[in-house]
C-alpha cells in the first residue's frame, strides 16, 4: 500500500489534530481502506476459536463485497445482482449508496431479508454546530421482506436496478442562496432520503417494519476547509464499516476487533515511517 493511502486511513481512522484543510477524496483511497479492514478480518479469524469461525466467514464475506464497490466510483449492477442473489442465511452485505449519502445493510435470516438504512454524513452546519463528539443512532428504517418476495429474481432485478442509479444520481442536491438566487451547494452533504424513505417505502409495501439490535456511537467529525473548493471530512465508507460491524457483532468482540484492526494500521504506519507526531497520536487512539 503507497504511503498516501497509509495517510488517508490515518486521517479518516485515527483523526490526529492535524487534518487537511480540503477535500481529500479519492475512490483507490476508500478502496484501500477497506482493504485494510479484510486484511485485519482475516488475520483475526486465525486468533478466534475454531467454533467461531464460521460466524466470522459472514463478517469477512460483508467487509470483502463492501470492498469490491469501492474499486470503481460506478456500482455495477451484474456484479450487485450476483452480490444479493447469492446470500444464505446469516450472510450480511453492507453498501454505501454515494449520491445519496446512505448506508444500506442487507441481513438473509431464517424467513426475510432485513433492509436497515442510515444516513452517513451529517449536514456541515450540525457538524460545526456541534461541541464534541456527536452522538449518533444506528441504523434508522428498517424493513423486513419474506423470503418469497426477497428471493425472487425480478425483485432483487429491480433492487439492483435502483440502487446502482440512486448511487450516482443525485436527484436534490443541497442548496444555498448566491446574488439573491437558489443553486446547489456542492460543498455539504445530500440528503438520504430516497434511501431512508423513498427504498424503505416501497419495500414496506411487500413487507414490514422490525426492531433490531440498535447501537450508539459517539461520532468525532468536522468540517476543515482553507481558500479550498470542497471542505474535508471524514470518510463515509470508515463510518459505513464501523456501523456494519457494531450492528452484527457483540459489543466486546466489536471493540476487541477494532483494536486489532487499529492496531495493524498502526504497523503499516511504522512501517511506512510516518512522523513521530502521527504515530504518537495514533497509539493515543488505541489507549
Amino acid at each position: 500500500m503507497n504511503k498516501s493511502a497509509l495517510e488517508y486511513i490515518a486521517n479518516h481512522a485515527f483523526f490526529p489534530p492535524k487534518l487537511p484543510q480540503e477535500d481529500d477524496y479519492q475512490i483507490c483511497h476508500e478502496g484501500a481502506l477497506c482493504s485494510s479492514v479484510v486484511n485485519s478480518a482475516l488475520a483475526y479469524r486465525e486468533h478466534i476459536p475454531a467454533d467461531d469461525r464460521e460466524r466470522w466467514d459472514n463478517i469477512t464475506k460483508m467487509l470483502q463485497h463492501l470492498q469490491a464497490t469501492q474499486e470503481f466510483e460506478s456500482l455495477y449492477k451484474e456484479s450487485l445482482r450476483e452480490s444479493i442473489a447469492g446470500m444464505q442465511t446469516g450472510d450480511i452485505r453492507a453498501l454505501y449508496i454515494r449520491a445519496q449519502n446512505a448506508g444500506l445493510v442487507i441481513r438473509k435470516l431464517h424467513d426475510e431479508t432485513v433492509f436497515e438504512t442510515f444516513e452517513v454524513s451529517l449536514p456541515n452546519a450540525t457538524v460545526m454546530a456541534a461541541e464534541g463528539k456527536i452522538l449518533r443512532s444506528f441504523p434508522g428504517p428498517v424493513i423486513a421482506v419474506p423470503h418469497i418476495t426477497a428471493n425472487n429474481p425480478l425483485f432483487i432485478e429491480e433492487l439492483s436496478t435502483f440502487l446502482v442509479q440512486m448511487h450516482v444520481d443525485v436527484i436534490e442536491p443541497p442548496t444555498t442562496r448566491k446574488a439573491g438566487s437558489e443553486v446547489d451547494e456542492i460543498r455539504d452533504t445530500t440528503a438520504p432520503y430516497y434511501i431512508t424513505q423513498l427504498l424503505t417505502g416501497i419495500l414496506r409495501g411487500m413487507g414490514k417494519p422490525v426492531e433490531v439490535k440498535r447501537i450508539q456511537k459517539r461520532i468525532a467529525e468536522d468540517v476543515l476547509w482553507r481558500d479550498a473548493l470542497a471542505p474535508w471530512r471524514r470518510s463515509p465508507i470508515w463510518l459505513v464499516i464501523r456501523v456494519a460491524l457494531q450492528t452484527s457483532l457483540a459489543k466486546e468482540e466489536y471493540k476487541v476487533f477494532m483494536v486489532f484492526s487499529l492496531a495493524r494500521m498502526l504497523h503499516d504506519a511504522l512501517a511506512a515511517d510516518f512522523p513521530s507526531d502521527v504515530i504518537f497520536c495514533m497509539r493515543s487512539k488505541m489507549c
